[in-house]
Order: structure tokens, then C-alpha cells, then sequence
């Protein structure tokens, strides 16, 4: 990421250089005509550079200490509920910092100078009058196809020739262009990948309150339950049982190598754990309906039937990564075995899928090589006459005062244990938020910095033919020809500099992808939505440009266009 923000940065310097030593031709020019040296010439763009960042070096590190601390005191307040900690971020300058920001920036400045400022040194006083440094005409440099004057007319051809004419311009605001795009579309694929990232690292729990039964007993009772869901606060609720001891076993070819268990495989086999979950006939007529099938396949304990959630995230401890696969690759239809454990003596039920999906209902979550399935209650019941295990159950609560629902579930003093998992979502929730203060705010600087990159480009490329302009007026181009010639020239800069930047852009994108995939696993995602953005971006930003610069070109009057010495 580093690389692509000082590759941008240098080309928006150097492209300044660059377009300024062009306008300045002439006048480098006269230099040589009366005695200056090549090292004179160099030394003055060289100079010109100096000066720059005598001005703009520490304006940038003000501004940015400035706006660090502004963003400090702005985050300060979600520190402690993010990452659970009292000292605040404070602003501290160390010699070594601003030594390092000040020497990286005359380094980016060096660079950006050196290729003008040898082009510079290079010009002589016949070439500078003729132009021909700037300027190249030849048949076969302005060659065009026939086909862009019969589909779009003479003003088309007439676009393209003017960037064909001048190609040091041209490839300068492509260049910019291109610049532009990869850097957008690199850093908001980096920002993406983090928050895929940070996501992938919490659980995601998606309810405030778990509550349990302890003792003998461990289901909860109608009675207690509906004495809970009563309390203030409580806004929804989600009672599920549930029988922890069932596995099946799984083929070890059908399992990608990601997703094995840790433990050992037995005679070609896995061992998933199962947890069989029943949820109350309302929430699961809900459930199944978000999943795409009908309730009534759920319901009958002689064909048993169940929803398989065939998804997990799971710590690999020997690539020291965070996996986000599919589990036992389970597909609708087929017959799933569940398997219990009784002093060594396996007792084996089947059930269908009736359906597969990564959705959870309120109340489950992902779990590490375990796999979810979902059925009805007299399923569940018919299920657990088969095993010699214990079924549980667990309330789930939503809350609009979770701290203080749960100090009043502790006041009934029923052997109730109470997880409020609300202050570890609100904890991950203000990490990503946290985390979107930061890499939001660099997308926005560094879009800042491509569009006053193209601006600066294109606008001075277009001031700079003022007179290729008064020619064209002169000689009878009327203004909505000028006015089409300028759309067509914004409409090949802008597929130019797709056609370079979006390839890439993806490339980047992909080495990226790579670095995320030291520590994480999970698709690679190209960013389509973003793409078509930047697409449409490129276009509204290079018209937007050429039509400021033009409007500007044709207030001039043509005589004096005409005289102007310089391009």
C-alpha cells in the first residue's frame, strides 16, 4: 500500500514538472541562446522543486499533526469500549518522525523533478522555436481510423488527432489517470479486506442475553421462560433445545484440506460434531421461510427432516490463520447420519436435508468444526428417544437494556446461568467503527489526491493548446463542434485509462488478497460495485475537467491566442 501511495504521489508531482518544463519550452530556450549551460537549465527545475518543498513540506506536516489530532480526540471516546483500555491517544513528535516524513517527501520530490529537469537541460534554442521536442507530426503519428469519422464524425477524429499529435501530454494525463484508479480501487480493496478481516475474527453472536438452566434439570419450562420474556426490556426471544452429543462421520476425499478436523482421520473418516437444535414452531415457520423451504417438510418425526447450517470459522494453529469454509458439504436431499455414543455402543439416526445454508436463526452461532443442524420439536423428540443423552435448552434474548435485563434475570434466583454477550458485540462493533475512522478517512485523502491529480493534469494540458484551439475557431469551428470534439477527447482519455487501470488494478488487488492470506482465509471477492464507481468517476471527473479548462480557453480572444508564444 505503501508503494501505490508514493508511486501516486510522485506521478501527480512529476506530471506538474513535466507539463511545467513543456510550457516553459521556449524560455528554457531563449536561456540557451544566450549562454546558459545544461546544468544551469537542470539546476533551475531542480530549484523550482526546492522550492516547493521548502513551502509544502512543513505546511504537510502540520496539517497532518493537526488533523491526527483532531482524529485522536475524536476516537478517544470509543477507545475503551473497542479495545478496553483507559489511556487515551495523545499526539507525541519525535525528532525521527518528522526527520523521516521530511526525507521521504525530498526523496519524492527528487524523483519527480529528475526526468523533467534532464529533459530540461536538454532543450536547445532551435528546438525550443520549432517545438519539436514537443511535437512530432507525421503521417502516420496522427493516422486514424476511418471508422471513428463515420460513426462519430469529423469531430471525433479531429479529438483523437490532438492526442495523437502531442503524446508526451497525452500518455502525462492517461498516466494520471491510471494512477488514479489503481489507487482508489487498491485502497478501498485494502479497507474491505480489513473489515472482512476484523469480521471474520468475532463471533457474531446474534443476540444480547443466553440464559441457562442449572442443576438436575437442565431445560427451561414454559413457566420460567414465559416469567423471563415478561421482564422490562426484553424485545424478542428465541427458546431452543438442544442435544450436544451427536457426530456423524465424514469421508476424508470429500473434505477440503482447510476444513479437516485437527484430530487424526479413523479408517479414512472424520469425526464433525453435530449439535441438533429445535426451534418453537413459530420461529421455525419463520426460518424456514428465509431459507427457501416449506415448514410442513419439517414436521414429521416417522420421515425426520432437518435445515443444515454448513458453515464454520475456525483458528488453523498451524498456518496461524482464520478459516471461513463450509463444513461437511452436506446437500439438500441426501440422508445425513447422527450418530450417538453409549458405553462404546453407536447408536445411529438418519435424517434428510431438507435444506442447506449458511443463514443462523436467533440464537446460534458459528462454532469450531461443529456443524448446526435445524429441526421441529417432535423431530427433536423423536431424535433423543433414540439416545441415552441429555437434552438442554437455552433462552435467547434480545433487550433494549441488556445490562438491565440480566440483573433482573439474576434476581430471580432460579439456578440460572446468564451470558450478556451484548458488551462483546458492542465491543467488536466499535473495533470496526474504530477501524472505519481511520481507513475512510485515507480513502477519502486519497481521493482528494487522484482528483486533483487528473484536475491539475488535464486542465493545464488543455490551458496549454490555447492556440491549437483559436486555429481550430478561426478557420470556422462553430462552438457545439468544439463542444463535441472536447466530449469525444474526455471519452478516449477516459477508456484509455480504464483499459491500463482497471487490469491493474486487479493485479494489486490479487497481491493484496495474498497478503491478507498470511493470517486469513476466504474468497477473493472483486469489487464490481466499486469498478462501475470508478467508471463512471473517471468520466464525470475528465469531462468535469475538460469542460472547466475549455471554457476558459474559449473566452480568449483568437488574435491574441494566435500570438501566444509558448504552447
Amino acid at each position: 500500500m505503501l508503494l501505490v501511495i508514493i508511486i501516486g504521489s510522485i506521478s501527480l508531482i512529476y506530471n506538474a514538472f513535466a507539463i511545467s518544463v513543456s510550457e516553459r519550452s521556449r524560455y528554457l530556450g531563449m536561456l540557451s541562446s544566450v549562454g546558459a549551460t545544461t546544468r544551469e537549465k537542470r539546476n533551475s527545475v531542480f530549484f523550482e522543486g526546492a522550492i516547493i518543498g521548502v513551502i509544502s513540506i512543513p505546511l504537510g506536516v502540520i496539517c497532518g499533526m493537526i488533523g491526527i489530532g483532531i482524529t485522536f480526540r475524536f476516537i478517544n471516546s470509543m477507545l475503551e469500549a473497542a479495545i478496553g483500555v483507559t489511556e487515551k491517544l495523545t499526539l507525541v513528535v519525535t525528532p525521527s518522525s518528522l526527520a523521516m516524513t521530511c526525507l521521504i517527501s525530498i526523496v519524492t520530490i527528487f524523483i519527480s523533478t529528475y526526468i523533467p529537469a534532464q529533459r530540461a537541460s536538454k532543450i536547445s534554442a532551435i528546438d525550443a522555436i520549432r517545438q519539436t521536442m514537443d511535437i512530432k507530426l507525421t503521417g502516420k503519428t496522427v493516422k486514424t481510423s476511418k471508422l471513428v469519422q463515420r460513426l462519430f464524425g469529423i469531430e471525433a477524429e479531429l479529438g483523437l488527432k490532438n492526442l495523437k499529435r502531442n503524446k508526451r501530454r497525452y500518455y502525462a494525463t492517461v498516466f494520471s489517470l491510471v494512477i488514479s484508479i489503481v489507487l482508489f480501487l487498491s485502497v478501498f480493496f485494502f479497507t474491505s479486506n480489513m473489515q472482512r478481516s476484523l469480521d471474520l475474527t468475532q463471533k457474531g453472536y446474534n443476540y444480547d442475553i443466553g440464559v441457562y438452566k442449572n442443576g438436575e434439570v437442565a431445560t427451561i419450562d414454559e413457566r420460567l421462560m414465559k416469567s423471563i420474556v415478561s421482564l422490562e426490556g426484553v424485545t424478542e426471544y428465541s427458546l431452543i433445545k438442544q442435544w450436544f452429543g451427536a457426530f456423524t462421520w465424514v469421508a476424508e476425499k470429500s473434505i477440503p484440506e482447510g476444513a479437516k478436523p485437527p484430530q487424526a482421520p479413523d479408517q479414512g473418516r472424520y469425526k464433525y460434531n453435530l449439535r441438533v437444535n429445535a426451534l418453537s414452531e413459530d420461529k421455525l415457520k419463520a426460518y424456514a421461510q428465509k431459507v427457501g423451504i416449506e415448514y410442513a417438510k419439517l414436521t414429521n418425526p416417522a420421515h425426520p427432516t432437518a435445515i443444515l447450517i454448513d458453515v464454520m470459522t475456525h483458528i488453523d494453529e498451524k498456518n496461524k490463520k482464520t478459516i471461513e469454509t463450509r463444513g461437511i458439504h452436506g446437500r439438500a436431499g441426501e440422508m445425513l447420519d447422527i450418530v450417538s455414543t453409549d458405553n462404546n455402543k453407536e447408536s445411529v439416526s438418519k435424517v434428510e436435508l431438507a435444506a442447506v445454508t449458511d443463514q443462523f436463526p436467533m440464537g446460534l452461532i458459528q462454532s469450531s468444526f461443529e456443524v448446526h443442524l435445524v429441526v421441529s420439536e417432535p423431530v427433536f423428540d423423536q431424535l433423543m428417544k433414540k439416545s441415552k443423552d441429555e437434552a438442554y435448552s437455552g433462552l435467547y434474548l434480545n433487550s433494549k437494556d441488556p445490562l438491565k435485563t440480566q440483573q433482573n434475570i439474576e434476581e430471580m434466583k432460579n439456578d440460572l446461568a446468564v451470558r450478556n454477550l451484548f458488551q462483546e458485540r458492542q465491543r467488536s462493533e466499535q473495533k470496526i467503527l474504530l477501524l472505519s475512522v481511520f481507513v475512510y478517512g485515507f480513502v477519502a485523502l486519497i481521493t482528494a489526491v487522484s482528483v486533483a491529480n487528473i484536475l491539475n493534469t488535464i486542465s493545464t494540458s488543455v490551458a496549454l493548446r490555447k492556440r491549437e484551439f483559436a486555429m481550430l475557431r478561426s478557420v470556422g469551428m462553430t462552438p457545439k463542434s468544439f463542444n463535441k470534439m472536447m466530449n469525444y477527447e474526455s471519452i478516449f482519455y477516459g477508456i484509455k485509462a480504464l483499459t491500463y487501470g482497471l487490469p491493474v488494478s486487479v493485479v494489486i488487488m490479487a497481491l493484496i488478497y495474498r497478503a491478507f492470506m498470511h493470517s486469513f482465509s476466504y474468497g477473493f471477492i472483486v469489487p464490481w460495485t466499486s469498478m462501475l464507481y470508478v467508471i463512471v468517476a473517471v468520466f464525470v471527473i475528465v469531462s468535469l475537467s475538460m469542460y472547466y479548462a475549455s471554457m476558459k480557453v474559449k473566452k480568449a480572444n483568437i488574435i491574441d491566442a494566435l500570438k501566444q508564444e509558448n504552447l
